[in-house]
């Protein structure tokens, strides 16, 4: 009768653990996957020197509905911001088109920031130009 026992509990043991769902959840990639967006920046463009007042132009086409984005423009001798403007509208794609204007009359550097905010969780893409104007 023992061996019955034992058999009993080995086959009732094997058939739950057999019959269990995994709920191992495959962590592979180390973080979770959420949009991504690719920034094409148009005007102006790495390394170019602008005489004036200029456009900056581009598209951000992202794989799933953006919040917006943020474009900033600063001098890059002291990081002061020249211009800035925010966005805030729930797109797939944006098309940038934003006048700036300035006072510089001197070649001075400049760093434009793109920033496309992919989710309200704080997920971003960026890209950076660096150029002169004058």
């Amino acid at each position: 009768m023992k061996p019955f026992f034992i058999t009993a509990i080995l086959v009732s043991s094997i058939s739950l653990t057999a019959c269990k769902k995994d709920k191992s959840t495959d962590d592979s990639h180390g973080h979770e996957d959420h949009a991504t967006a690719v920034i094409t920046i148009t005007s102006p463009t790495e390394n170019d020197t602008i005489q004036g007042n200029f456009s900056v132009t581009g598209t951000i086409v992202g794989t799933a509905e953006m919040h917006g984005y943020q474009v900033t423009v600063t001098n890059a001798l002291n990081d002061s911001i020249i211009y800035q403007n925010d966005i805030h509208d729930h797109l797939a794609n944006f098309t940038i088109n934003q006048a700036v204007t300035h006072s510089y009359t001197a070649y001075t550097p400049l760093k434009l920031e793109v920033v496309a905010a992919l989710d309200h969780e704080g997920n971003t893409a960026s890209k950076i130009v660096h150029f002169v104007v004058h």
